[in-house]
């Protein structure tokens, strides 16, 4: 393994860092549900979107950097994660937020009714109805204090800075290779 990792650019091993983070967040968001019962509200799925979205850039970045043999491209994608890793904290910041009731969550995140059958003709209508989903301000879980979304939200900063950091880094090195100057690696 670490023979594998060594063969990686910087910007590579941040990337499968991020790919690895991000799974790991989105199986235990999962095994949450599906185990601990713990049913997410709108919010929390907009935040499982984001690491999906991270998923997809840094598991692409990685396969362009190995098939095109590119550190350019390698640098673009941890600069594209890092916007991903942005939108991430800033929807769990938004979140966190609504959880301590610092401002209100959208009309959609206040729990409710069930939904029922829906008619065809109706459909307008029963999108305009409650969902059953748990309202975004209710902490169904927390340790020491933190909800998984002040969870989210510091894991995604700290993935944000370091992915923004390799971004720079690697975009000086290439840099310095085109425009004189010896790079290190």
């Amino acid at each position: 393994m670490t023979d594998l990792l060594s063969k990686l650019s910087f910007s590579e091993r941040v990337l499968a860092l991020a790919f690895a983070v991000s799974g790991a967040l989105l199986a235990l968001a999962h095994l949450s549900e599906l185990v601990l019962g713990l049913v997410p509200c709108i919010l929390c799925l907009d935040q499982r979107e984001a690491h999906w979205a991270a998923l997809g850039v840094a598991a692409a970045g990685l396969i362009a950097a190995r098939v095109f043999r590119s550190r350019l491209g390698a640098a673009a994608a941890v600069g594209a994660a890092s916007l991903v890793y942005a939108v991430s904290a800033g929807l769990a910041f938004y979140h966190t937020g609504v959880e301590f009731e610092f401002w209100p969550g959208p009309a959609l995140c206040s729990g409710g009714g069930a939904i029922g059958p829906i008619d065809i003709g109706d459909i307008g209508a029963a999108l305009d109805g409650p969902v059953d989903a748990p309202a975004c301000d209710d902490v169904q879980w927390s340790f020491l204090g933190v909800s998984m979304a002040g969870y989210n939200l510091l894991i995604s900063a700290g993935l944000f800075a370091l992915t923004l950091g390799a971004a720079l880094a690697e975009t000086r090195r290439v840099r310095r290779v085109r425009f004189g100057g010896k790079a290190t690696t």
